[in-house]
């Protein structure tokens, strides 16, 4: 299953080189996940809202696939900002405990500094065309960036103003319901916004801005030190701002195993 960065979805029974997929002229790969056909699909917006449908009934093709809103109602200035495949060979253990986290759950941020954790397992089952919330940003903010954890990953956001904040995923609150969250890092009220956020499970994962001035930084753990929740996180900028997160290169997936 790919997902681009426009919001087109496909389903291929291989995919040797995602280098080479077909895409949209502009366009670029978001997600590309593996799963079998009775399994299902995520997929995650900026507006807090989570879509669910079985892989099967995503449309098989080699060219540029259909755009989302063939299965989904997405709102004006809705879009996908991640999708995962809820193949148990794939996304691990989403059973709920009592008293505990899942061994495997979701992650998110929003613009105005919040993140939460959440299940996966309420959204294994196809959802309606409207989708089903797994968050609710205030107000005038966003979802900036959301995926899967198991509770040992650090979790990396960065802010226009050019601050970076390295947390501990097990200190983010887990909710039973779509919710605010907690604050993940301070920001300057009014001045600053989150622009990027991920739960680095790896060398791969990490978080890429673009400055003003057009150069590019990169944040992880091999840089800056984890530090706690809650904070104004570390500034990179003396001067100027971040612009965007660049995404990062997606990988082939591995293959599943029987």
């Amino acid at each position: 299953m790919l997902v681009t960065s426009d919001g087109w979805i496909k389903r291929q029974k291989e995919v040797k080189d995602i280098a080479t997929t077909r895409l949209r002229e502009g366009d670029a790969v978001l997600a590309c996940e593996v799963g079998s056909t009775r399994a299902s699909m995520v997929f995650f917006s900026n507006f807090g809202t989570a879509y669910t449908s079985r892989i099967i009934d995503v449309p098989a093709t080699s060219g540029y696939g259909e755009p989302i809103q063939k299965l989904f109602k997405l709102k004006d200035g809705e879009r996908i900002i991640a999708a995962l495949s809820l193949d148990p060979r794939v996304i691990g253990d989403i059973s709920e405990r009592e008293g505990k986290r899942p061994k495997t759950f979701g992650v998110a941020a929003t613009s105005d500094g919040y993140s939460l954790s959440f299940g996966l397992l309420p959204f294994v089952e196809p959802s309606t065309r409207a989708g089903r919330r797994f968050a609710k940003p205030a107000e005038g903010f966003e979802v900036v960036g959301a995926g899967k954890a198991t509770g040992t990953e650090p979790v990396i956001c960065a802010t226009k103003q050019g601050r970076v904040l390295i947390s501990p995923v097990n200190e983010i609150n887990y909710l039973s319901g779509p919710g605010r969250g907690v604050i993940l890092i301070k920001l300057q009220a009014g001045a600053d916004r989150v622009l990027g956020f991920v739960a680095s499970r790896g060398d791969r994962d990490l978080l890429r801005v673009e400055t003003s001035r057009g150069a590019e930084q990169t944040i992880s753990t091999a840089k800056y030190e984890v530090t706690g929740r809650g904070g104004k996180g570390r500034e990179l900028l003396q001067r100027g701002q971040f612009t965007r997160v660049i995404p990062n290169e997606v990988d082939n997936p591995p293959p599943l195993s029987e």
